[in-house]
């Protein structure tokens, strides 16, 4: 049976605007403003997953969303970086900056390599049930997604950028997937 699969990518939080490795931030005033047009814009799912973390969460919530809670959608696990600038990271350790910029692999940070979410992300698109599923989560776990969809390598996903707020939309047969959209703005 058909699989319908629609990303949507949580707004950029404080911790993002700022430069800043997510931690667990939730969402603010701008991102509630920014949610407000998009209630019933993302369709009429079967089903709304979202990562654990609280600004997705929080996403689900101010679009009157009924959600199940899906540990694989969680945002990258960063480690000591948690919660860091970059320019700080920068700063403090360069070298391992620079490798995790450039090696999916890295993962000297003591969390988990872009690798492992692509692995993750791909066995629980895997599971993916028949129907339309709407899933709220992170840039880096659609970036992960969509590699692993398109059988890119993880190379790939170093490559691609998501936007907040980006709906993208995968389809499936069995396990053959195909990106049939990216959209900045709700369909």
């Amino acid at each position: 049976m058909p699989r319908r699969l629609t990303l949507l990518c949580v707004p950029a939080t404080a911790a993002l605007r700022a430069g800043r490795f997510p931690a667990d931030d939730g969402l603010d005033a701008d991102n509630l403003v920014q949610l407000a047009g998009w209630a019933g814009k993302p369709g009429r799912p079967d089903r709304v997953l979202c990562s654990p973390m609280a600004c997705a969460r929080d996403t689900a919530r101010a679009l009157g969303l009924p959600v199940t809670v899906e540990d694989a959608l969680r945002e990258v696990h960063y480690g000591r970086w948690r919660g860091r600038s970059l320019k700080e990271i920068g700063a403090a350790e360069p070298d391992a900056l620079a490798a995790w910029l450039s090696d999916p692999e890295m993962n000297a940070h003591g969390g988990e390599s872009l690798a492992a979410v692509i692995d993750r992300a791909g066995l629980w698109l895997s599971r993916c049930e028949p129907g339309h599923t709407l899933a709220v989560t992170h840039a880096s776990v659609i970036r992960a997604i969509v590699v692993h969809a398109l059988g890119a390598g993880a190379q790939a996903g170093m490559r691609l950028d998501v936007a907040p707020l980006t709906l993208t939309t995968l389809s499936g047969h069995d396990a053959a997937w195909r990106v049939t959209s990216v959209a900045a703005q709700p369909y």
